[in-house]
């Protein structure tokens, strides 16, 4: 029998009074049913990130004893904010989400299930459709190493008739920050998200590489329906470019913490001359800012790099066996784009 455990539920907000005042609802209700079903506590914290509208007035006015509310002041970026929020919570479990998140009534508990008794789990991720669509936005995510770089975003399902048996293990490279439950414990361990990534992507990939190298594991479980508005509050309010080069940015600096095979991180080295040299004939300076912005952040990375490599119990080649192994499987879909996602309905459909 299933021993259900309290769970934080950690929500960062910035400039997101109208996000709020749409999805917090969701949440608060998820959250009461897996209070009464299962017997359990559910603290819901929303850590505000500097923001200018009125979310914090909103909050006071409207939820002022469900919703526990840390205001940091000025804007830090998602991963101080996130990391605020981990340092309140009080339950094992932490079921991080973003503002822009619609959460099925009973999307937590399965997730939770993960957590009883499995002394190697880090983390699970919910399987997250996008608004206004009927694809999906994230489930399962597929690791592997090409051109010098970890490609980690590759979405697969399951096909649930050929699955061995309901107790299968599906493995996902990341545990999305959006959508995602942790191991309380094993997130303060690794002091949550990287802030020198802030103020935002990748902090999510990075942690979850930092979990695999540590033998800790995590999984996907597409029973915890979430529905996702991508990129609500990065898109309206950062330029596109802006974005695209902190992503990359963020991404080399991944690759430089934690990419720790000798010949992989030759590869690696390898790549980004290459595509700095492709970046001159395109007369395209934006992946030489990348670069540089990385580079400027070199020492403190190195730093990072140092400490991470006393902790590795799992290496680069063995991580990517694991996904390797999984994607050969023929339970596993791999979709890539939404003719690959209707493939899936069809081919799901016709399993049932």
């Amino acid at each position: 029998m299933t021993c259900f455990q309290n769970v934080s539920i950690v929500i960062p907000n910035w400039n997101g009074e109208g996000l709020l005042i749409e999805f917090l609802p969701s949440v608060l209700h998820a959250a009461t049913y897996y209070q009464k079903k299962y017997n359990t506590l559910v603290e819901i914290i929303v850590v505000d990130d500097g923001s200018q509208d009125n979310s914090i007035s909103w909050l006071e006015t409207n939820y002022l004893k469900e919703v526990k509310v840390i205001a940091l002041g000025e804007n830090k970026g998602f991963a101080k904010a996130a990391n605020a929020g981990f340092l309140a919570a009080k339950y094992p479990i932490i079921f991080l989400i973003n503002n822009d998140i619609r959460v099925e009534i009973d999307a937590i508990a399965p997730l939770a299930k993960h957590f009883d008794g499995d002394q190697t789990i880090f983390g699970v991720c919910s399987k997250a459709y996008r608004l206004e669509s009927d694809l999906f936005d994230g489930a399962g995510k597929l690791g592997r190493f090409h051109k010098g770089h970890w490609h980690i975003f590759m979405n697969y399902d399951v096909l649930p008739s050929k699955l061995p048996n309901q107790e299968t293990r599906l493995y996902s490279f990341v545990a999305s920050g959006g959508y995602s439950a942790f191991d309380r414990a094993k997130l303060l361990e690794l002091e949550g998200f990287c802030e020198l990534l802030s103020p935002f992507y990748w902090e999510d990939a990075e942690l979850c590489y930092r979990a695999w190298k540590r033998g800790w594991k995590i999984y996907y479980e597409p029973t915890s329906i979430v529905h996702h508005r991508s990129s609500a509050t990065i898109a309206k309010k950062v330029p596109a470019r802006q974005v695209q080069i902190i992503a990359e940015r963020n991404r080399l600096l991944m690759h430089w913490i934690n990419l720790h095979n000798p010949s992989w991180l030759m590869s690696h080295v390898f790549w980004v001359a290459l595509k700095l040299l492709q970046a001159v004939l395109k007369l395209d300076i934006a992946y030489w800012q990348t670069v540089y912005r990385a580079l400027k952040l070199l020492p403190q990375a190195l730093d990072l790099r140092q400490k991470e490599r006393r902790f590795v119990v799992c290496s680069d080649k063995e991580i990517l066996e694991i996904f390797a192994k999984q994607a050969k499987q023929n339970w596993v879909m791999v979709i890539n784009n939404p003719s690959d996602y209707y493939r899936y309905i069809e081919l799901a459909g016709e399993n049932k």
